[in-house]
């Protein structure tokens, strides 16, 4: 189980009554520890129950596993962890905004969040049969179209809403909310340009380089109508799946969840899930699909205006390349990943000349 296991969040004493609520005040055995994911920000683990056969006749919800988060154990990504919030953000969104969406997420069995230390523990059903993303390799349509359906399942209920400003805790984009952001970009990028000029385009790190230098413009250039969105909304974290109905997809780590106009997930997902040419082929058909679940959902979202806001913000991705690749601990996929969507978003700016939306 390695250094994690001394973490509280998993233990069998922890789990077994952190859990007592929802399955009974069995006491649980851990079977094994499994590490899931590269862990950028935080640790995930496939923690696994020894239940014997009796119990499960008696108690037929005790889980077989659960997936227990807790902090990275790199000192980098805790740094990065305290000064992005992730971890606040991700446990707020499961013990307060969950249940005002209608996304599909995995179901919070418990969580636990001290600001003191920030340090947090969240258990959560582990989506058994489901295979994660590959941000690297891409999307197919079939998962493309389910995620863009996910979105309006996220975006729709807060679309516009006042409530939005209620939520203490969630991050609200506005230009006083982004001004340390240009600063953090101009000290972030040159350490990004020299990292990867062996691997993204020369003419997108020139692309970076102009986009730094115009960011309050880009931001003064943001639609107002906000909602909530996911912020990091790509491949690595959904996890898909079949059932009876067809297709499913599970949306995960809420570490960046704030209010923001929605096109920002969309241009983010659609820009860093295809190569250049499949985004080419497929993007103004996802961009329609994504405005027919709004309307349907009663909400004004015109193609045209969709459009122009899926043009400027498919720049959120570059903005995150450059920044988490600088903040978070380096891994040989963690670069791979943040190259590809260096390269996917600039590109893709370039295709639909979003500088001009901002120029």
């Amino acid at each position: 189980m390695g250094a994690i296991s001394s973490h509280r969040g998993i233990s069998a004493d922890y789990l077994s009554r952190v859990l007592g609520p929802e399955f009974g005040e069995q006491k649980l055995a851990i079977q094994s520890v499994v590490p899931i994911g590269t862990g950028q920000m935080a640790e995930s683990y496939r923690v696994s129950f020894a239940i014997e056969q009796e119990t499960k006749k008696h108690r037929p919800k005790t889980p077989v596993s659960v997936v227990v988060k807790v902090p990275s154990q790199n000192e980098k990504s805790r740094n990065a962890s305290r000064a992005t919030r992730c971890y606040e953000l991700e446990t707020s969104f499961y013990s307060t905004l969950r249940s005002l969406v209608n996304v599909d997420a995995p179901k919070c069995l418990h969580v636990w969040y001290d600001a003191t230390v920030d340090d947090f523990v969240l258990v959560l059903e582990d989506i058994v049969g489901a295979t994660q993303g590959d941000q690297i390799a891409g999307a197919s349509i079939e998962q493309a179209e389910a995620s863009i359906d996910q979105l309006v399942k996220l975006h729709a209920p807060l679309w516009g809403s006042p409530r939005l400003r209620t939520l203490g805790w969630l991050p609200v984009h506005s230009p006083s909310s982004v001004a340390g952001t240009g600063s953090l970009l101009q000290a972030m990028f040159p350490g990004f340009a020299e990292r990867f000029a062996a691997t993204v385009d020369a003419e997108i790190i020139s692309l970076g380089s102009r986009l730094v230098e115009n960011f309050d413009r880009y931001n003064s250039a943001f639609p107002e109508v906000l909602t909530v969105a996911h912020r990091d909304f790509r491949l690595d974290n959904l996890l898909f799946g079949r059932d009876p109905g067809g297709q499913f997809v599970k949306v995960v780590d809420w570490q960046t969840v704030g209010a923001m106009p929605g096109a920002s997930d969309l241009g983010y997902f659609i820009g860093a899930s295809f190569n250049v040419e499949d985004r080419r082929t497929h993007e103004e058909m996802l961009v329609r699909r994504y405005c027919a679940g709004l309307v349907r959902q009663q909400i004004d979202a015109r193609f045209d205006e969709i459009w122009a806001q899926y043009r400027l913000l498919g720049t959120t991705g570059f903005i995150m390349a450059i920044v988490a690749s600088v903040l978070v601990k380096q891994t040989e996929r963690g670069d791979a990943m943040f190259a590809a969507m260096a390269n996917r978003h600039g590109r893709q700016m370039l295709d639909l000349e979003a500088e001009k939306l901002f120029a």
